[in-house]
C-alpha cells in the first residue's frame, strides 16, 4: 500500500479526517507533508489507529495511549506489555472506586426517594422535614460541631448483621495495619461483593473511606476512619487467630 492522503486513511480505517487531523495535533498520529502541503500517512498508519482504537476503547487517558501507541512502533513487544499494565491496573483501580461511589449515591438517592414519598401532601409551604431526605438533620455539616463524635446510623441487629457481613468477607485474609486502618488482601473473584458492601457502609457510616488497588489476580483493599472511630472499624474485622 503506498502513501495516503488523509482521505484514503479516512476510508481505509473508518476514523473520520477531522479525528485524524486531531490525533496529528495531540501527537498520537505522525504525518509527514507534500511540497504542497498534503498530509501524507504510510501503510504503518491503519495498524496504529487500529492499537489507538484499542486503547481508547479501554478508556485509557489520552498521554497513556500517545505513550502506548509510540512505544508499539518503536519497541519491544516485551517493553510495550511492561507499560501497558500498569496503567490498565491503575485505570481498573479508578473504575473501581467510581464505582463503589456510584453505588453509594445509588442508595442515598433512593433512600431520599423513600422518605419523600413518605411525607404527607401539603397545600400549604415546604415545613422543614421536606429539607433532610438522605438523613437527619443532625448529621448535615451545617448541623454538626467539630467536638460531635462521628457515628453509624446502623444500630440494633441491622449493625450486627452488617458487622458480620464484613467478618465474613474479610475472614482469613491476609490483613496489614496502616496509619488510621487496615489494608486486607483478597481475591478478585470477591471484587463485586467487596464493592456492593463498601457502597452500602458509606451510605450509613460516611467517615469509611475505601480504596481498592487491584494486582492480578488478587486486590487490596483499603480502610481507614478518623481516630475516634477505631473501636468501629475494629468491629468489621475479624479475629485473628493467635500463632503457635
Amino acid at each position: 500500500m503506498d502513501a495516503m492522503r488523509i482521505g484514503e486513511l479516512s476510508r481505509r480505517s473508518g476514523v473520520p479526517a477531522s479525528t485524524l487531523r486531531y490525533y496529528e495535533s495531540e501527537g498520537l498520529l505522525p504525518a509527514d507533508r507534500t511540497q504542497n502541503g498534503y498530509r501524507v500517512y504510510g501503510p504503518e498508519a491503519v495498524d496504529r489507529l487500529a492499537f489507538i482504537a484499542q486503547a481508547k476503547h479501554l478508556d485509557l487517558p489520552l498521554p497513556a495511549v500517545r505513550e502506548l501507541a509510540t512505544a508499539w512502533e518503536s519497541e519491544l513487544c516485551r517493553s510495550v506489555k511492561a507499560r501497558y499494565r500498569p496503567m490498565l491496573i491503575e485505570r481498573a483501580g479508578q473504575v473501581v472506586e467510581k464505582m463503589v461511589a456510584l453505588r453509594s449515591l445509588s442508595t442515598t438517592l433512593q433512600t431520599a426517594i423513600d422518605r419523600l414519598d413518605g411525607l404527607p401532601d401539603r397545600d400549604g409551604p415546604c415545613e422543614t422535614d421536606c429539607t433532610f431526605l438522605d438523613r437527619p438533620r443532625s448529621e448535615l455539616p451545617l448541623a454538626a460541631s467539630e467536638t460531635e463524635p462521628v457515628a453509624c446510623t446502623l444500630s440494633g441487629g441491622d449493625y450486627t448483621a452488617r458487622v458480620q457481613q464484613w467478618r465474613d468477607l474479610l475472614s482469613g485474609a491476609p490483613r496489614t495495619e496502616i496509619d488510621g486502618g487496615v489494608r486486607v488482601a483478597l481475591p478478585t473473584s470477591a471484587l463485586e461483593r467487596t464493592v456492593a458492601l463498601a457502597a452500602a457502609e458509606q451510605a450509613c457510616c460516611a467517615f469509611y473511606r475505601f480504596r481498592i488497588d487491584l494486582d492480578g489476580p488478587r486486590f487490596d483493599l483499603t480502610i481507614t476512619a478518623p481516630p475516634e472511630t477505631a473501636d468501629l472499624l475494629a468491629d468489621l474485622l475479624p479475629v485473628e487467630e493467635p500463632t503457635a
